[in-house]
């Protein structure tokens, strides 16, 4: 499977965080062409991220991530 930009498929319900284009995703500015988000439900687990992070590489991995960063935070 192979990353689809711009992808006009719905792939997850995410939270809008922002549209800030100097906002850093995995330590890089998202620039003008995209928004930072928190996957609240990722709808096509396998696929592939356009820019993948560390730790990161589809949406499922993100959605985990984001998991993990919550319940720390709450703990």
């Amino acid at each position: 499977m192979t990353a689809k930009y711009p992808n006009k498929e719905h792939v997850a319900y995410a939270t809008f965080l922002s549209s800030n284009p100097r906002e850093k995703v995995g330590g890089v500015e998202i620039g003008n062409q995209f928004t930072k988000v928190v996957v609240n439900h990722p709808l096509q687990e396998n696929e592939e991220l356009v820019r993948p992070m560390k730790h990161c590489k589809t949406i499922g991995d993100v959605h985990a991530e984001g998991i993990f960063k919550r319940s720390m935070l709450d703990a």
